[in-house]
């Protein structure tokens, strides 16, 4: 279940905007709540790391193997956001960091995400074939492209 809180009438903005953020890490297929810049709301759940073959790729894995994830998310408040693959790196056990890689267009998460609306989509990375022990960490940017830290993880 994940650690969310929620406010009191009475709380701060800047309070409020760090009790509305999910501490992580969460357990995989939980959603976190993290709230952006301007005010946007987001919730997301990330599936635990299988092991991929895609059956229409164009490419094979050049490190070692596929593992993907499922991914969902909705915006909870806000304007139109946008989502994408390149928000979630995969960590193994020894620390080392995967950014995600593509196998096929059809594989791609990236969303422009609608108050209400939920998405869904498959994230890949190509991994050494003995990687084990994964985090998902969700670290997106702001409007400048700066990145907001590590506002969720899944574990």
């Amino acid at each position: 279940m994940p650690t969310t809180t929620q406010t009191d009438s009475g709380s701060s903005e800047a309070e409020q905007a760090a009790e509305e953020t999910t501490s992580g890490p969460v357990a995989f297929g939980e959603f976190a709540e993290v709230k952006k810049d301007m005010g946007a709301r987001l919730k997301v759940s990330i599936g635990a790391p299988a092991d991929y073959t895609a059956t229409d790729s164009i490419f094979e894995p050049e490190v070692g193997k596929f593992v993907s994830v499922s991914a969902q998310a909705e915006l909870l408040a806000g304007t139109v956001e946008n989502i994408s693959e390149d928000e979630f790196t995969l960590v193994d056990a020894q620390g080392n960091r995967y950014e995600p890689t593509t196998v096929s267009l059809d594989d791609m998460f990236l969303h422009l995400l609608s108050e209400g609306e939920p998405v869904s989509g498959t994230i890949v990375y190509d991994v050494p074939a003995d990687a084990s022990g994964f985090t998902v960490e969700y670290e997106p940017t702001d409007l400048n492209e700066k990145s907001l830290g590590v506002l969720a993880s899944w574990k």
